[in-house]
């Protein structure tokens, strides 16, 4: 399973050749983390407890020329362990496949500002979502 969010193309995300801005893609997969965790991760009214990425990995396919419909950003989960997590990500269209990316995740309390584990509810959402890399 994977989870889908709708991402505009903002004029200001252009940069001087009329395309998405390499940097602008970053800002659309933290969208798409960030509404994950807020639409998924999320168990009844208790929020998700935290994480911060430590590494990401993006492969540009194609550029993104001003448009008005949005893309599609596409996230799943690829690894779920003690403490981290991995992700992929797609930045496509209906007929265009732009940007792979994938990222490391790790479980923060941000109360002590340290590691934790992966919570029992965490795991049981990010197992949902998991689809190994081939």
């Amino acid at each position: 399973m994977r989870h889908v969010y709708e991402c505009s193309v903002r004029f200001d995300d252009l940069d001087a050749f009329g395309h998405v801005n390499n940097v602008t893609f970053a800002e659309y997969l933290q969208e798409a983390r960030v509404d994950f965790a807020h639409r998924q991760l999320r168990s009844g009214n208790t929020a998700h407890e935290g994480s911060v990425v430590v590494h990401q990995s993006i492969d540009y396919l194609a550029p993104v020329p001003f448009r008005t419909e949005p893309l599609q950003v596409e996230v799943w989960v690829t690894r779920v362990g003690t403490t981290s997590f991995e992700v992929a990500y797609e930045v496509k269209d209906a007929s265009t496949l732009f940007a792979r990316a994938t990222g490391v995740l790790v479980a923060f309390d941000v109360r002590a500002n340290t590691p934790r584990p992966v919570s029992p509810a965490e795991r049981e959402v990010l197992d949902r979502y998991l689809e190994p890399s081939p």
